[in-house]
């Protein structure tokens, strides 16, 4: 295990007040509980959400799975005014929070993949019918053995050889799993793993930016989670680089925070409460500045949200487990030189696996807003309009 040396900030020392940053956005929502689009189910457990331009009109979709009833996994489409529901899957699955898309078959769209939960060791993944969607979604294995529970996953070219990879935590398992996808993968029965990570002892990990992201600089996009980044070091061979111990049991996202040199990691604490952090590779050590406290932090998203060329945090509040009905999300807005200022969108709805995406079609960023357990069945969206069409 590689540790690289980490010195922690105060909070209040990254954290300074820019100048009209939150005041060129006014925030619409639109939610399952108004008609703009339908829960998943009647469910109780929205596990969880993956965004996604599945039909290709260059307008953001996205899919949620729910474990408890069916049907278990749904996507939706923006219809103009709000999203139609539409089925993936109608049989009984335990989908665990994470899943990612790809394009597995290389037919030109975007696959699904989801992993179970710990009642059982699968990882599916559905071929997308596009440009036919009335005809299914097919479900196919990736892996069927082996150890349960499969929180995160993600999809990027992680070896340099030009294909896509497919990597997931296996917490069951003490494991991180590397998969190159078949060269035929409706043919293969289940995928061959390699072992890049394990653990013996401490907290569980997981986590993967939902933007795969170049860490140091090398043309290669790095594999980030669980307190830590993975060096490529060829063939399937990846080294440990640990930026936060602590931050093992979280959600992050990466990106160029701060203009030149390596980019920036952002934890946040999941599934449990603690003081959100982003890091900064500065003089051979990652420094550590506190964001605030957050109580199960379980959606964490770097994105230029407001426009103005400079990447954003995006930081959200799970609810139940956790603060309830005071439950938060909040943004800090960047200015590609560590100081962000923070702005909080939303308050009494919790937040789970949240997603930024351009989800009306009009280049903006909103928030896909989808509880886990507080108040679902809901979906929530929260529109990025100019002050001047807000409410219009």
């Amino acid at each position: 295990m590689k540790t690289d040396f980490l010195i922690v900030v105060a909070a209040g020392m990254a954290l300074q007040v820019l100048p009209t940053a939150a005041a060129e956005i006014q925030w619409t929502r639109l939610s399952s509980t108004n008609g703009h689009l339908a829960p998943p189910n009647t469910g109780s457990q929205q596990t969880c959400l993956v965004v996604a331009d599945f039909d290709k009109d260059g307008i953001d979709d996205f899919a949620i799975g729910e474990r408890t009833k069916t049907p278990s996994v749904l996507w939706y489409k923006w219809n103009g005014k709000g999203w139609d529901r539409r089925l993936i899957d109608d049989t009984p699955l335990r989908p665990e929070a994470g899943g990612e898309v790809g394009d597995i078959d290389g037919d030109g769209d975007l696959d699904l993949i989801l992993g179970q939960d710990a009642s059982g060791n699968a990882v599916w993944w559905w071929e997308n019918p596009n440009p036919d969607f009335t005809k299914p979604w097919t479900r196919r294995l990736i892996k069927n053995s082996g150890g349960r529970k499969h929180h995160d996953q993600t999809v990027a070219d992680y070896d340099g050889d030009g294909k896509p990879d497919f990597v997931t935590w296996n917490q069951g398992a003490k494991q991180l799993l590397f998969y190159e996808i078949p060269a035929r993968p409706k043919e293969v029965r289940v995928w061959e793993p390699t072992v890049i990570f394990s653990w013996t002892t401490g907290q569980e990990m997981e986590g993967f930016p939902s933007r795969p992201t170049d860490i140091d600089g090398d043309g290669l996009a790095d594999l980030v989670g669980g307190g830590r980044w993975f060096k490529h070091r060829g063939g399937r061979k990846f080294e440990e680089m640990v930026v936060d111990d602590s931050m093992r049991f979280t959600q992050c996202a990466a990106g160029q925070l701060v203009k030149g040199g390596w980019a920036e990691i952002v934890f946040s604490p999941g599934d449990t409460d603690g003081e959100a952090r982003w890091y900064e590779w500065k003089e051979g050590k990652w420094v550590a500045h506190g964001l605030r406290h957050v109580i199960h932090g379980h959606t964490c998203e770097v994105g230029d949200i407001n426009g103005d060329g400079h990447l954003d945090i995006l930081i959200g509040e799970m609810g139940n487990p956790g603060a309830g009905d005071r439950a938060q999300t909040f943004v800090w807005f960047g200015d590609s030189a560590g100081n962000f200022k923070e702005s909080v969108v939303s308050v009494g709805q919790g937040i789970h696996e949240g997603r930024l995406g351009d989800f009306n079609g009009d280049r903006r960023l909103d928030i896909l807003m989808k509880p886990y357990n507080h108040k679902a069945p809901r979906v929530d969206v929260l529109l990025n309009l100019p002050p001047k069409t807000a409410g219009q």
